[in-house]
C-alpha cells in the first residue's frame, strides 16, 4: 500500500519522473522489476528530500532579501532625503551668499561715501586749526598728530573727538597759562582768558600789559600793537580762581587792529 501511495505521487510530479526515468537508466538491465521499482522510489524519496531542503533554504533567504530590500528601500529613502536637503542647503547657502556679496557691495559704496565726507570734513578742520584760541588748536594739533589716516573709523572717532572739544571750550570761560611770543619777538610767560573760541586776553604776569586776541584770516592774533587796560583782565583772572568776589565787570574788546575799544559786559 505504501508502495503504491509512492508510486501514485511520484506520478504526479512529471518532472521528476523524467529524472528518475534518466537515473535509472544504467540499472535498468540488470536488475528485476522489483528491484528496479525500490531503487527508483528511493531515488524519489531523495529527491523530495532536497526539493524539501531547497524549498526550506529558500524560505529563509526569502526572508532575508526581503529584509535586505527593505534595508535598502528604507537607505534610498534617508539618501533622497539627504540629497534634498543637500540641495537645500545648497541654495540657502547660494542665497546667504548673494546676500553677502549684496551687503558687501553695499557696505563698500557706503564706505566711499563715508571716505570723501571725512576728506571733506578733515579738510575744513585743517582750515579751521589756525584760527583756534591756542589751548584748543593744541589739543586739535596732538590729536591729528596721533590720527590713523587709513581707517575709516578711527578717522571719525577723532573728527567727533575734535567737534566735542571745541563745543566744550566755546561754552565756558577758561583760563590758561602759556609762553607767548611779544611784538618784539621776546618769549613771556602770561596768563590767558577766553571767552569761548572768539574772545581771549593774555595778561603779563607783573599785571602791567595787557593783550587782546582774536581769530582773523591769517589765524588767531594777538593785537601786540593796541595794548589794553589791565584792570579788567586782571580783575576777571582773580574771580575766576576765586581770589576775588564775583561782580559783573566789563572786558574790553576790538573788533581789529585799527578798531577802537569796545566795551564787552561779562
Amino acid at each position: 500500500m505504501s508502495h503504491l501511495l509512492y508510486m501514485i505521487r511520484f506520478f504526479q510530479r512529471p518532472s521528476l519522473v523524467f529524472a528518475l526515468l534518466f537515473a535509472s537508466s544504467a540499472i535498468a538491465n540488470n536488475t528485476s522489476p522489483t528491484q528496479r521499482a525500490d531503487a527508483l522510489m528511493e531515488q524519489w524519496i531523495q529527491l523530495e528530500k532536497q526539493n524539501t531542503q531547497l524549498k526550506s533554504q529558500w524560505q529563509e533567504n526569502k526572508q532575508l532579501l526581503e529584509q535586505r530590500i527593505s534595508l535598502l528601500q528604507r537607505e534610498k529613502k534617508q539618501l533622497q532625503a539627504l540629497d534634498k536637503d543637500h540641495h537645500k542647503q545648497v541654495d540657502e547657502v547660494s542665497a546667504q551668499r548673494q546676500k553677502l556679496i549684496t551687503l558687501q557691495t553695499s557696505m563698500e559704496s557706503t564706505q566711499q561715501d563715508l571716505t570723501r565726507w571725512l576728506d571733506r570734513e578733515f579738510s575744513q578742520i585743517n582750515n579751521v586749526l589756525p584760527q583756534l584760541p591756542p589751548p584748543l588748536a593744541n589739543t586739535w594739533q596732538l590729536a591729528l598728530t596721533e590720527l590713523d589716516t587709513k581707517n575709516p573709523s578711527n578717522r571719525l572717532e577723532t573728527l567727533l573727538s575734535l567737534y566735542q572739544s571745541f563745543d566744550e571750550f566755546n561754552k565756558r570761560i577758561s583760563t590758561n597759562q602759556a609762553t607767548i611770543i611779544d611784538a618784539q619777538g621776546n618769549e613771556k610767560v602770561v596768563k590767558q582768558l577766553y571767552l569761548g573760541v572768539a574772545r581771549g586776553w593774555y595778561l603779563t604776569l607783573d599785571s602791567a600789559t595787557a593783550v587782546a586776541g582774536m581769530p582773523t584770516a591769517q589765524g588767531w592774533q594777538w593785537q601786540h600793537e593796541s595794548p589794553l587796560s589791565p584792570t579788567q583782565i586782571n580783575a576777571a583772572l582773580a574771580m575766576i580762581a576765586h581770589k576775588k568776589e564775583a561782580a559783573l565787570i566789563k572786558l574790553p574788546m576790538r573788533l581789529g587792529a585799527n578798531n577802537a575799544s569796545l566795551a564787552g559786559e561779562q
